[in-house]
């Protein structure tokens, strides 16, 4: 398995693997039409990531047979409550590549960065009742808010995790 930063001809890969772990890590935590609706909506999103990569944001992949089997992406935090934190957008691997040490190497990766452009703090925000939860747990992260979003006009309920470095 080779984990390397993800080029624009990635974000296909990259959605699939989003839109699959959606299905079998979140049925009957979200509506079925909010995960329907990704699968349906899955070239616009593609096409966002895409241009995500194109301007900058940092993604990274992890492959097994030259198909993406895992993502992670962050960066400075979105979260104005966190704006001098980074933050851990996104990681999702597939189900049957979990506990393998991936996620770690992705937290590294993240962390590594951060501490390059000075943070010396990061959140990872987490759907509630979602089975990662005790990996960021494991990972050291402690609990410090909840936070609500909305897509697709869906309100989802997410833990906040802060990381010290």
């Amino acid at each position: 398995m080779q984990i390397r930063k993800a080029v624009s001809t990635d974000a296909l890969g990259i959605t699939i693997v989003n839109v699959y772990t959606w299905k079998t890590q979140y049925t009957g935590l979200l509506p079925d039409e909010l995960i329907d609706l990704r699968i349906r909506e899955i070239k616009q999103n593609s096409d966002k990531i895409k241009n995500r990569i194109k301007n900058g944001t940092k993604y990274y992949v992890v492959e097994e047979e030259n198909c993406i089997i895992g993502f992670c992406s962050f960066g400075e935090s979105r979260d104005e409550k966190y704006k001098e934190y980074g933050e851990i957008y996104a990681l999702y691997l597939l189900e049957g590549f979990q506990g393998e040490g991936l996620g770690r190497k992705f937290f590294d990766l993240a962390i590594a960065y951060f501490k390059e452009k000075g943070f010396d703090k990061f959140i990872v925000k987490c759907l509630i009742g979602n089975p990662s939860e005790e990996f960021y747990k494991h990972m050291g992260g402690k609990i410090i808010g909840q936070t609500q979003i909305e897509k697709f006009n869906f309100k989802i309920n997410e833990n906040i995790f802060l990381y010290e470095i």
